[in-house]
């Protein structure tokens, strides 16, 4: 499955401009244009870790763009199902993408910060089944009705 960009932007709760600034300073978003779906189910994770990072810590994506470049294109490709078991740890110079059970494990040496992916895919896969639960169809005022075969009626007039 593919996002559009109006779709990313509602999961991700962030406007028009914030997206347009985002694209300007991570390379990756940039190949994205126009308004057909084009974002991988990776990259809508990844940019909800940006959105985290931009919420939470005040991260300026226009300070970290190269590292939010890194970590798009570590993201996209993978499923959901496989990034539920991931955590981004995030370095001064790098961004890595590991799996919890893996022995990879954050620096000594340096600061990092730990997002975990998992509760992440869980809020956009809550977001994406409660937008399908609202388009369901209501109901019908008139009950269904039966059409019969139509008479050909070629060349005549009524």
């Amino acid at each position: 499955m593919r996002y559009t960009q109006s779709q990313i932007r509602e999961l991700l709760s962030i406007s028009v401009d914030a997206f347009r600034t985002w694209r300007d300073a991570i390379p990756a978003l940039a190949a994205h244009k126009g308004h057909a779906p084009s974002f991988t189910p990776g990259d809508v994770v990844a940019m909800a870790i940006v959105a985290e990072l931009v919420r939470d810590f005040g991260i300026r994506v226009g300070t970290v763009g190269g590292r939010f470049d890194q970590l798009i294109r570590e993201c996209r490709g993978k499923s959901w199902l496989a990034l539920e078991t991931c955590v981004a740890l995030i370095e001064a110079d790098s961004i890595r993408l590991v799996d919890i059970g893996s022995s990879a494990r954050p620096s000594p040496d340096a600061a990092t910060l730990c997002v975990p992916c998992g509760p992440i895919v869980s809020r956009l896969q809550s977001a994406l089944t409660a937008t399908e639960a609202d388009l369901g169809q209501g109901c019908l005022k008139f009950p269904p009705t039966a059409i019969g075969p139509q008479t050909e009626r070629r060349g005549k007039r009524a």
